[in-house]
């Protein structure tokens, strides 16, 4: 005796039009997206003269007028020409505000109304092998004095 089997139909998922649902989302989600364009820092360049105009003056800063924090590699800070050493967050205040009191003081000793109108300059430099963490610490502390103080950071090429 013969037994027939029933043949099973296989199911079958038409993907005959997946190409162009795939290209009409595509089309669809790039014409909704908006690009943010990001501008960058706005600098303001002096005209350039000829040269022959160009007059340069060179100028001494004493540490009277100005503070030379150096950011080493391995974290310490040199305060102008001392010797290395780790700073806290307070001593870092401290410094800072002592630097700064110091500059007031003179500026009050002053009778030149542009010496008086001086604030202390804080120029930061920062080996290239120092952590960037280091850097952003120091210039926090300074942040919180800038009504009192003018801060520089220094890159090395």
């Amino acid at each position: 005796m013969k037994v027939t089997r029933k043949i099973r139909p296989s199911a079958n998922i038409p993907t005959t039009s997946t190409g162009d649902i795939s290209f009409l989302l595509i089309v669809f989600f790039m014409s909704t997206t908006k690009f943010d364009v990001k501008e960058g820092v706005k600098v303001q360049l002096n005209k350039a003269v000829p040269e022959e105009q160009v007059r340069t003056t060179e100028i001494q800063l004493t540490e009277a007028e100005m503070t030379r924090l150096e950011i080493l590699p391995d974290g310490r800070i040199r305060v102008n020409n001392e010797e290395p050493r780790a700073f806290t967050d307070d001593e870092l205040d401290n410094l800072i505000q002592s630097k700064i009191e110091m500059r007031e003081r003179l500026n009050q000793q002053s009778s030149d109304p542009e010496v008086r109108k001086t604030k202390m300059l804080f120029l930061i430099k920062t080996d290239s092998e120092a952590k960037y963490s280091d850097m952003v610490r120091v210039v926090d502390h300074l942040v919180t004095y800038r009504d009192r103080a003018m801060i520089s950071i220094s890159t090395q090429l």
